[in-house]
């Protein structure tokens, strides 16, 4: 993998995206709160990614000792037992993302790919800081395993997949599949992925930093990454693996005008070196979160077509188990449906959010809201500036001349 000649010039959709994002006033991430920039994404992913019909949809919770999972379960077409099992892994810097913001990759993978895919809502800080979201992970991912028969997928075509902060996590749950199993990976599909949470593979080149810009970078880190946390930690940043062998084959993806470009290649030029297929899918002009958006990006469906393909052809685990490990364990309990009425309703409710007027109010409304809490900011601004010189002594404002 080589890296590109920086700066690549934007792809004319990604450059109208984001000049219609800039008339419109849209509020930067960094400019929210978490709540608020959770709500955000969800519009963004609304009027972006389609969310194709898919047969069988299904919400779970996994019990972990930790915490409660919230996954959801996607299957179409026939195949059953044979399907690829794809664990999917959210983006949004683990802040940010949920089921909903990932619903339309997911759907997509499971038609392209004929996967049986899982969808999963790790923890997200700051209410639950770096490693939470690693944890859950993993443990997700060894769920699927133990209940890939009851899933309709063949557990020995697990593929761990996810999308930036995603594609970390799922490069570190290869790696501990491979440690310590149940069984390892066929397959690792890294979605413009950051592998360094130090940052200091991450390029900064401004002009490189569009949508994903540098202060939005920061103020992921600042709820994730709490002070005292070390970012170098492979539990945290999967780059600083002491070995990266014994990996299953891994696809990157990358976007031309991406900040977290060099680090992707850094890494699949890492695996490279320990002897691990790398499979390179770059894609020129494109933005951070452009796979997200294939309503507007035909590179996005593209992407997905060459992801699904590349799921489909994956080689099955030669080994059930990883070296040192115990056997597969069966699941001893079946995979139970989240209330299924509410779970119904849940996804009624976001049905009706895709609907482009509904949509288009939450939009209206937030950036009513940006607005009015700007002007109320900069009128309080303005209000304790004057306070401030009033309250000034004369003599003090001015030196009287000797």
């Amino acid at each position: 993998m080589t890296a590109p000649a920086p700066p690549e010039r934007l792809d004319p959709r990604c450059r109208l995206f984001l000049a219609g994002l800039a008339a419109s006033g849209w509020p930067a991430m960094h400019q929210r709160t978490p709540r608020q920039a959770r709500a955000d994404l969800r519009i963004l992913a609304a009027a972006a990614n389609s969310a194709p019909w898919v047969a069988h949809v299904a919400d779970t919770l996994i019990d972990t000792a930790g915490a409660r999972i919230p996954v959801r379960i996607y299957r179409h077409g026939t195949g059953a037992g044979r399907r690829p099992l794809v664990v999917w892994l959210h983006g949004g810097g683990f802040v940010v993302g949920d089921l909903f913001t990932a619903d339309g990759t997911c759907r997509q993978l499971a038609r392209s790919a004929g996967a049986t895919v899982v969808s999963v809502h790790y923890r997200r800080a700051p209410e639950h800081p770096l490693p939470a979201a690693q944890t859950d992970a993993v443990a997700a991912a060894r769920w699927a395993v133990r209940h890939a028969p009851e899933l309709g997928a063949d557990p020995a075509r697990l593929v761990v997949a996810g999308d930036s902060a995603g594609g970390a996590l799922a490069a570190h749950v290869a790696q501990r599949l491979r440690d310590a199993g149940p069984r390892p990976a066929a397959l690792q599909v890294l979605v413009y992925p950051a592998t360094d949470f130090s940052l200091s593979r991450a390029d900064r080149d401004p002009r490189l930093a569009k949508l994903l810009d540098w202060d939005t970078i920061d103020w992921f880190a600042q709820h994730a990454l709490p002070p005292g946390v070390n970012r170098q930690d492979p539990d945290i940043s999967p780059s600083f693996a002491a070995d990266l062998s014994g990996l299953p084959p891994a696809v990157i993806v990358t976007a031309g005008v991406d900040p977290f470009t060099a680090d992707a290649i850094g890494y699949g030029t890492a695996l490279s070196s320990a002897g691990v297929p790398v499979t390179h899918l770059p894609y020129p002009g494109q933005i951070h979160g452009f796979v997200g958006m294939d309503r507007f990006f035909p590179a996005a469906r593209d992407a997905i077509r060459r992801i699904a393909a590349l799921i489909r052809a994956a080689e099955p685990t030669a080994s059930p188990d990883a070296p040192g490990t115990e056997p597969t364990p069966q699941a001893a309990e079946p995979v139970t449906r989240t209330g299924s009425t509410a779970a119904r309703c849940r996804r009624l409710d976001e049905q009706i959010r895709r609907l482009p007027h509904v949509n288009g109010t939450y939009a209206l409304i937030t950036l009513l809201d940006h607005r009015v809490r700007s002007a109320a900011s900069l009128a309080a601004d303005r209000a304790l500036s004057l306070s401030s010189a009033l309250s000034t002594p004369m003599g003090s404002r001015h030196e009287c001349p000797r």
